[in-house]
């Protein structure tokens, strides 16, 4: 018994057993180039582009966290005449906003070299 969703008439890829697409390949995120899935890590790069991202991301992402700890390790120091916490209890939370920052600038990155392969 043939299904209309499976019938091939004016389809450009094929469909699962539910009627969702499946796709044989996958861009990658640093240059656009399409490769099977399975060639692809979690990051979507290939393995050419994999070195290069590794790098781009380690630098990027601590220099976004130090923009992000700047201010608040200034405060800390300069501003911050609260007694109600030791001087060295100041380092749990400097030490968050930096884990923080390490976050949000990896994929400030991320999104930076995908937006810039694809303008």
């Amino acid at each position: 018994m043939s299904h209309p969703s499976r019938s091939g008439a004016g389809e450009s890829a094929p469909r699962g057993p539910t009627g969702e697409f499946h796709f044989a390949g996958a861009a990658c995120d640093a240059c656009g180039a399409v490769f099977p899935k399975s060639d692809l890590d979690e990051s979507q790069w290939c393995a050419k582009c994999r070195p290069r991202m590794l790098r781009r991301l380690r630098i990027g992402r601590h220099a976004i966290a130090a923009l992000v700890l700047l201010p608040f390790a200034i405060w800390v120091v300069r501003v911050e005449k609260l007694d109600f916490l030791p001087p060295l209890a100041w380092l749990l939370p400097l030490a968050a906003a930096y884990y923080l920052g390490l976050r949000i600038g990896g994929e400030v990155v991320k999104g930076y070299h995908r937006w810039r392969r694809d303008g």
